[in-house]
Parts: C-alpha cells; structure tokens; sequence
C-alpha cells in the first residue's frame, strides 16, 4: 500500500501533467490560422473603386485629411434612422471627425443614371449631416472642393507652395489620346518653365499627349 506521501506526489503529478496540456492547447490555439470564416468577420470587404471615385476621394484626402477620416462606401442606414427603403442606399463618401468620431458630411457623385436620390437627402438632412453632390468628373479641383467644404474645414487655406508640395505627382488621369496614365511635370526650361503638365506615359516615343494642368 502507498504511503501518504507517495499518493500527495502522484496527486501533484497528474496536476501538473494536466496543467502542462492545457498550456499547450492554448498555445496551439493562439498559433492556429485563422479560418476564411473568421477572415470575413474580422476585416471588412474590399470596396473596389472606379477611376472617378479614386481622383475624387484622393481630392478629398489632400483637403480634408487632416481634420477627417474620409470613409467611402458607407451604408447609408449606419448614419441614419430611416425607414427600411435606404438600408440597401450607399454614400460614396463620408467625412468623419477624428475628434468626435462622428459624420460631418456627405459626398455623393451624381448617378450616371439620373436615379432619384430623395430618399437619401431626406435621411440625411433628419440626422443633421450636410450632402454635397458632385458631378462624375475625371479629375477635381482641390481649390473647388476646399471652396465646397469651407463651412467644416478650421485649418487656414495652404499657400500655393505648399499645395504643390503636397499634390499628388501622378493621378488618376487617363490620356485623351490613347488612355495611357497620366503623371504631373513641372516645365523645366522654355517658355513654359515653372508651369504644371499632364503628361502620358508613351511621351515622346509612343504618344505626343500633353495637357496644361488647371484647378
């Protein structure tokens, strides 16, 4: 017959034992890769944006960046409280305030289709969240939208320099010509100098397409 003593160490050894396992179950859990399942939970969906929706939220970010977060494709039933009819609605652009965290104002590109929108202005305007429609543009002026946008924007306007330091060098400009992709050069010499281009990425060699940057 075991002693006291012996039956207290096979106790504690069995509690250890156990407890070893269930160290290593966790730890295997923790290292366990993470299901597709879990993936779509955790990380939002992907939104894949048009060539028009890129130029104008890339506008929005050099004007609004510092004060806001510009979030794109937001639900429209997130912001607002309206009958079942707007849940499906999507705004294109929603600018929230990084100190609040709340939605200041909605940017909406005009649909191509002309589809009735009233809907979404009503919800909107019960929430107290300012809409600005937009034309479908290929480009947009950062002086314009600062222009649309002043009533929310507390930073000083920046000085010419400093809105071409901060300008994005290529953009998402298509070359009217042969549909090539557009960068922003500075003249260098002649009698342009010191004036901004679009230019394609074929010039010279494979296409003559070169256009006078304007805002």
């Amino acid at each position: 017959m075991l002693s006291p003593l012996a039956w207290i160490a096979i106790t504690l050894t069995i509690f250890v034992a156990l407890l070893v396992i269930k160290l290593l179950l966790d730890k295997r859990r923790k290292e366990a890769p993470v299901t597709q399942e879990e993936q779509s939970i955790m990380q939002p969906a992907v939104v894949q944006l048009s060539i028009v929706e890129q130029c104008c939220l890339q506008t929005l970010q050099q004007v609004a960046g510092a004060e806001f977060d510009v979030r794109n494709k937001v639900a429209l039933s997130k912001l607002s409280n309206s009958d079942a009819g707007s849940n499906h609605q999507t705004l294109d652009f929603v600018l929230f305030s990084k100190k609040s965290g709340k939605p200041t104002c909605v940017i909406q590109l005009k649909s191509p289709s002309g589809d009735d929108e009233s809907t979404m202005e009503q919800a909107l305007e019960q929430a107290n969240i300012a809409l600005y429609q937009l034309p479908r543009r290929s480009s947009y002026s950062i002086t314009d939208m600062r222009d649309l946008l002043h009533a929310h924007i507390k930073t000083p306007p920046p000085s010419p320099d400093e809105m071409l330091a901060t300008l994005s060098m290529r953009a998402f400009r298509l070359c009217n010509k042969c549909q090539s992709q557009m960068a922003l050069k500075r003249a260098k010499n002649g009698p342009h100098k010191g004036m901004l281009f679009w230019v394609c990425e074929g010039y010279p060699d494979v296409c003559s397409g070169v256009e006078l940057y304007s805002e």
